[in-house]
């Protein structure tokens, strides 16, 4: 059986078909609808007061959709969301300043809004991967969470692979939190959503195709979603049966250090280049791991520099792919980043290395909130300029800085004409969002509108006065003729 529409050529999407295709409701999550049904049933409890369970632990199988209905759930009852991931450092003082005064008291939220939580206005704080809270680097988060836990007056939830690995850790925790199972989905339902996705991209399918892929995720969506990807940019429009035979079967086993070790240590440029087979990164996210932690395992200048030799190779057939949607060439740049700097050795390595998570995503990850605010402020003050928002991010920045901390007539105009919010302002005068000067500002300009409105009250008023007057003169003058 062959369903089919219109065809063309797929090319590349500025957006990721997991992330494009992600749900904005519960009732959008595919599969687990009992899992969604207790969640929404959880915060409902929020709404009409405190629930006997101020936490909950969405507990199963990466891919299934545990994230996603975490922020489903928060677009759905009009919360705002903080969200915590495995790339951020979790220990005690980072959990502190990331929930901040977010868990105990009245925020601002990212629009600039203010979120009073006793007139219902939540903020979700998702920790996703709390499973993987351990060593020294996250000392002492466990024991922060559960502390943040037992004085919330905002909902939590707590996102775990593995229940057991995180409740072990913790008596309290178990008993603080509501736990919530999430089991692989069907592939019934996989295949359905597949369906959806070549139907809205314009793909030509043969079912057939789709019960593959879904068979070979099992029951992990995110990873069905990534193959049917892969294999649809790049192509005539046209998925067969033979395409999906190409990819063989995903080991759901593999993981990134085992994977590293295959390619560091591993004297054999062949079989490193074999050992993502099964790896569910793509080069992109690979070619960072591996550049990491290069330095760590080679400690000779000269395999070194090769090594790196063969990252910079693999860095511009990726480049490739970005600006030329080349997609072949991630076959190239996987190859020079696995069997390339495999070869760069002169010498076998034996013994234990600690491999680290890249320093640059963990950078990244913590700052991403930063830079979104600073494009939001130029792209917001670009017209005003006459200038575009790269530019004005790049060049015109730290002059904006210091005339706003500086000149508060600036300052004023800017924050109106631009329409700036409260969490912009606050990066402008490198302070927080309930600082006196945010509060004041804002308090000023609501102040001048509610005066505003006055005026412009009593002149409706004056006005409508001034009518009835000469519509009674224009009266006196009839009953007089």
């Amino acid at each position: 059986m062959e369903s089919q529409t219109r065809g063309g050529d797929i090319t590349a999407t500025k957006e990721d078909w997991t992330e494009k295709y992600r749900p904005n409701t519960l009732s959008q999550v595919v599969g687990n609808k009992k899992a969604t049904d207790e969640l929404k049933s959880w915060a409902s409890k929020w709404v009409a007061g405190k629930p006997s369970k101020k936490a909950v632990i969405l507990a199963g199988k990466p891919g299934i959709g545990k994230t996603t209905s975490a922020i489903a759930l928060a677009d759905e009852m009009g919360w705002e969301k903080l969200e915590m991931n495995a790339s951020d450092q979790r220990n005690r003082k980072s959990i502190k300043n990331f929930v901040g005064r977010s868990a105990v008291d009245d925020t601002f939220s990212e629009s600039g809004d203010f979120t009073p939580y006793k007139e219902g206005k939540r903020t979700l704080l998702i920790l996703d991967e709390a499973d993987n809270i351990f060593g020294k680097e996250d000392k002492g988060g466990i024991n922060e969470i559960v502390m943040t836990i037992q004085k919330t007056v905002q909902p939590i939830v707590l996102i775990a692979n593995d229940y057991y690995g995180l409740t072990r850790r913790s008596d309290v925790l178990k008993k603080l939190c509501k736990k919530i199972d999430f089991e692989p989905v069907k592939k019934e339902k996989v295949t359905a959503l597949l369906k959806g996705i070549c139907e809205n991209e314009g793909i030509e399918f043969k079912i057939s195709a789709l019960r593959a892929i879904a068979e070979r995720c099992e029951g992990d969506v995110r990873s069905a979603v990534r193959d049917l990807e892969s294999l649809c940019l790049g192509k005539d429009g046209r998925l067969t049966h033979k395409d999906v035979d190409a990819l063989g079967y995903r080991n759901r086993k593999a993981e990134i250090f085992p994977t590293l070790k295959d390619i560091l240590k591993n004297s054999d440029p062949i079989e490193a280049k074999e050992s993502v087979r099964d790896l569910d990164e793509n080069p992109s996210e690979l070619i960072v791991w591996v550049d990491e932690n290069l330095p760590r395992e080679y400690d000779d200048a000269r395999e070194l520099l090769d090594g790196y030799r063969w990252l910079a190779k693999a860095d511009i057939y990726l480049g490739r792919v970005t600006k030329r949607q080349w997609y072949r060439s991630w076959t190239y740049a996987r190859d020079a980043m696995t069997a390339g700097v495999c070869s760069a050795k002169r010498r076998s390595h034996t013994g234990w290395t600690r491999y680290a998570f890249p320093t640059w995503i963990r950078k990244m990850s913590s700052s991403k909130r930063t830079r979104n605010i600073k494009s939001n402020i130029s792209r917001k003050v670009a017209p005003h300029v006459h200038s575009t928002s790269s530019k004005v991010n790049s060049a015109f920045f730290p002059y904006l800085k210091y005339l706003f901390k500086n000149d508060s007539d600036i300052r004023k105009k800017l924050t109106e004409d631009c329409g700036l919010n409260a969490g912009e302002v606050a990066y402008l005068l490198d302070t927080t969002s309930d600082s006196e000067e945010v509060r004041a500002l804002f308090f000023e300009k609501k102040k001048e509108t509610v005066e505003e409105k006055k005026r412009e009250k009593k002149k409706e008023k004056k006005e409508k006065k001034k009518d009835e007057k000469e519509e009674e003169g224009k009266q006196r003058s009839l009953l007089e003729v």
